[in-house]
């Protein structure tokens, strides 16, 4: 291949001179020509020619004007931090490899929810994850994808709800599992939820029930729920317990509940004492088979207004009946008088008044599914043994000789 020399050449065209300089072609095609009106500016153009190629070969002819200018202005944006172009080039690639792609966070939400569905997830839990996750999906733009969404975004969803630390942990907690899922899926490069801020979390004494308080609800329970409130005020099973757990697991007469492994959260066995005054409320309800908990939304509603008769709430509801009952029927305002519901109420009153009736650590902790240590921990002391003789009282009848509250519902 002839070796290529950078001169002017005097040209015509359409009887007009012009002054042409050929520039190579990195890739070793044909000659470009730059062509000029003037023969000053066609020696100025080859003057920086010829100490383009001496400097960089013939690969310093494929940058454009554009791309010269870009890189100046580059350059000057980056003057006075010590880097490079092509420093700052590779970082601006590795965040693109970070941002881009993905898939609509709208249907990676659907895509995760269908995912806990198809592994058998208690609706409760379902629920909890549709709620929160719709809620982000709301605050989100349109625009959002699982590749997009950075800590910042996490941090500004957060801050806004204007929740307590351990709501707030709870809704960051389900963020990172969501995205741990995305990732695993090749819809993010990392989780965002990693370099998102945490909220530190006083531990509390957990929230349990007046015996006034548990017989108030009890009466304002429709038969629909009653039996699970039961089994979780008077036996301790967890809520997703609960769920899952049939009629056939309950034996009245030998008095105990049998929490089958595919039942228990810790996949673990174990048997449950029913204590007699939970034998009276349940046997009016007894059933062979089915579920002890509702299987519909309407069960949620009663839950509801089961808790707001007994004094507590408010409660989010788009059901008219539930809004209602929490309403003051003058004002048609929020009432006043309701106070917050213990989180886990059930089950902590059912340990704690357990615990202080038999001070028996260990068969307390096997018959809840926990530790001793836990047990321990976290419900010793907290109600007295008297207390726990009137909490197992509470009959749905008054025999002869038992202390029995009377519901302000009944």
């Amino acid at each position: 291949m002839r070796k290529l020399s950078l001169i002017i050449r005097k040209v015509k065209i359409r009887g007009k001179k012009f002054y042409q300089v050929n520039v190579p072609d990195p890739t070793g095609k044909r000659p470009k020509r730059k062509t000029f009106a003037s023969e000053s500016d066609a020696e100025t153009f080859l003057e920086s020619a010829i100490i383009q190629k001496e400097n960089f070969g013939a690969a310093a002819f494929s940058m454009t004007d554009t791309l010269r200018t870009d890189a100046t202005k580059a350059a000057e944006i980056l003057a006075g931090t010590d880097k490079s172009l092509v420093e700052a080039a590779r970082f601006f690639r590795a965040h693109l490899a970070k941002v881009e792609g993905g898939i609509p966070l709208k249907k990676a939400v659907t895509d995760f929810l269908a995912k806990k569905r198809a592994e058998g997830a208690s609706d409760r839990h379902k629920q909890d994850l549709r709620n929160r996750l719709n809620r982000f999906l709301r605050a989100m733009p349109e625009t959002a994808t699982t590749a997009n969404v950075s800590a910042a975004d996490i941090d500004k969803f957060l801050s806004a709800l204007g929740s307590g630390p351990q709501t707030c942990m709870h809704y960051r907690t389900i963020f990172h599992t969501f995205f741990k899922w995305c990732k695993k899926q090749k819809h993010c490069s990392e989780n965002p939820v990693t370099d998102a801020m945490t909220f530190k979390v006083v531990p509390t004494a957990p929230g349990i029930l007046s015996p006034a308080d548990a017989a108030d609800l009890l009466a304002s329970c429709d038969p629909a729920i009653l039996p699970g409130v039961v089994i979780g005020m008077f036996c301790g099973l967890r809520q997703a317990e609960i769920a899952r757990l049939d009629w056939r697991n309950v034996d009245l007469a030998a008095g105990i509940i049998t929490v089958g492994a595919n039942i228990a959260k810790t996949s673990s066995r174990r048997t449950v004492e029913i204590p007699e005054n939970a034998k009276q409320w349940l046997s009016s309800v007894k059933q062979d088979t089915g579920k002890i908990w509702p299987e519909n939304e309407e069960a949620r509603n009663l839950w509801n207004l089961a808790r707001i008769g007994a004094g507590f709430g408010p409660f989010f509801s788009t059901r008219a009946a539930v809004n209602k009952a929490q309403n003051d029927p003058e004002t048609k305002k929020p009432r006043k008088d309701l106070r917050e519901w213990p989180d886990n109420a059930l089950r902590h009153s059912a340990i704690s008044y357990r615990l202080a009736m038999t001070r028996d650590l260990p068969r307390v902790a096997t018959e809840a599914g926990n530790s001793p240590g836990i047990i321990q921990r976290h419900y010793a002391e907290l109600v007295k043994p008297a207390a726990a003789t009137k909490f197992f009282s509470i009959l749905p009848k008054t025999p002869a000789n038992v202390e029995t509250f009377h519901s302000k519902a009944a």
